[in-house]
């Protein structure tokens, strides 16, 4: 019991340090099949929102939103998927702007025949260094056809602006 506590207690404080020295985050996440719908969202950075919706149905439906701000810049990342009985779908975007540069990246699948399900998302962040993301998307049926692209555009500083 103890050595859970303080191994929880250790988790707690490394992820809120992680957290303020990465600068501003979004994520996004749907994982939706012809019985199930399941979204996910969510940012770190001082302040933002966070939005999921899901149904289940003869077409089951999911999609997250996540806007992370603050001094550091802002992240953007938006994830949606359906799923019917013969066909799925689904597809990421994100985008972080921070004084660094721009990191842009999205994903999507299409799935037919058999199961149907899809998953898509991605993460993005700004902030000190480099901003950063990364997307992904899988489907499950007969015939899938799935893709990723994701670039980052590094601000140089001029030389004669250097401090």
């Amino acid at each position: 019991m103890r050595t859970t506590a303080v191994f929880g207690a250790s988790s707690l404080v490394f992820f809120l340090l992680a957290g303020t020295s990465l600068g501003n985050g979004a994520h996004s996440q749907v994982d939706i099949g012809r019985h199930h719908a399941d979204a996910q969202a969510g940012y770190n950075a001082p302040a933002g929102i966070a939005r999921t919706e899901s149904r289940v149905g003869e077409v089951s439906l999911g999609r997250g939103l996540a806007i992370g701000y603050g001094p550091g810049g802002i992240s953007l990342s938006h994830s949606i998927g359906l799923s019917g009985r013969v066909l799925g779908g689904a597809h990421n975007f994100q985008l972080s702007v921070g004084p660094n540069g721009t990191h842009v990246g999205r994903s999507g699948v299409v799935t037919a025949g058999g199961n149907t399900r899809v998953i898509a998302g991605g993460d993005t962040s700004s902030g000190p260094g480099r901003p950063q993301g990364g997307n992904f998307a899988t489907g499950f049926g007969r015939r899938t056809e799935a893709w990723s692209q994701s670039r980052v555009g590094a601000r140089r500083r001029h030389p004669s602006l250097r401090r």
